[in-house]
């Protein structure tokens, strides 16, 4: 009598199985990663299309760019306060507020009264983010999460990774908002001032990264403090209204994620691979590559394309980029 044989996988075979997935794994999830932050790459761009609108629909009503900030006389700490050196008014990120499909936040925040009255946390700093989520208060709805504020290849504490172009100004809260001119002029700009064209003039850009030991955490659409809240070509300094006096941060340029050493204030930061998003005066968005041509000296004494789009009327030839 012949003894039937029973089919099956030898555990040789089932090991080939095996590396077979294995490797089939190895080489999709990377091309899976990859069409995942195209997407996400894609929505980021989206977003600052939206903001540019937002930004031209504020420009149509009120025949400028929304100012980027400003400050009022300093107020005397006490119970309910911090001790703070200014109270700022409202920065752009809330006056485009019904603009973005948020006007019922603008109400609530009553962004039409002259300024903010009562003292808050730098929101741009971790802790003061955590602490500021106070239920009811005014903090809380300064720290309310707008979807189309968020790059989401980024990550961190923060609700805005888009800052606006604070050019060659020293100090980002009394410039004038975006393309700024070396002026006090604390009254936004129209497309008229952009002497260079504005698809040659960056309006806003990605601030997904900070300075250590802030790295990761990007910024507040209700930032009033200058840390993180603007990008350029120069780094503030303790001066308020001070142009441009011929000396810069060197390191300043296009920063992407996992980037070595101290990421300074004023740079265009992203999590994407390869550069980032910068939104131009004309409403279009262009992604800039990390290694576009910039000024190596701390002078900005030469013709580079980086500093050139930041300014709006230097007069310089904008080039491929």
């Amino acid at each position: 009598m012949r003894r039937s044989m029973k089919s099956g996988f030898t555990l040789i075979e089932l090991l080939v199985v095996i590396a077979i997935i294995a490797i089939l794994i190895a080489l999709l999830l990377p091309a899976v990663q990859q069409a995942r932050e195209a997407a996400r790459r894609s929505q980021c761009k989206n977003n600052m299309k939206q903001l540019g609108i937002a930004m031209h629909n504020y420009h149509d009503v009120f025949q400028m760019f929304p100012i980027a900030s400003s400050v009022a006389p300093p107020v005397a700490d006490g119970p309910g306060n911090r001790n703070m050196d200014k109270v700022h008014a409202w920065p752009w990120g809330m006056r485009i507020l019904p603009y973005i499909d948020q006007a019922p936040l603008y109400n609530q925040l009553d962004v039409g009264s002259s300024s903010i009255t009562i003292p808050i946390a730098d929101l741009s700093v971790p802790t003061d983010f955590l602490t500021a989520q106070t239920p009811g208060s005014i903090e809380s709805l300064l720290t309310t999460t707008i979807p189309v504020y968020l790059c989401p290849s980024a990550t961190g504490n923060t609700v805005n990774h888009y800052q606006h172009n604070l050019g060659t100004m020293m100090y980002a809260m009394t410039s004038r908002f975006a393309v700024y001119p070396n002026t006090s002029n604390p009254l936004g700009i129209s497309t008229a001032d952009v002497l260079d064209g504005t698809s040659n003039t960056i309006l806003m850009g990605e601030k997904a990264l900070m300075e250590a030991p802030f790295v990761s955490i990007g910024a507040n659409w209700a930032s009033h403090r200058p840390a993180g809240s603007r990008i350029g070509i120069v780094h503030h300094t303790s001066a308020m209204n001070t142009p441009f006096d011929g000396s810069r941060d060197a390191a300043n340029n296009i920063y992407i994620e996992n980037t070595p050493g101290n990421v300074t204030r004023a740079v265009i930061a992203s999590a994407h691979i390869g550069g980032a998003h910068v939104l131009l005066a004309d409403g279009a968005v262009r992604f800039v590559s990390e290694n576009i041509q910039d000024d190596p000296s701390t002078s900005l004494t030469g013709n580079f394309l980086y500093t050139n789009l930041f300014q709006l009327e230097d007069g310089n030839t904008i080039g491929e980029f």
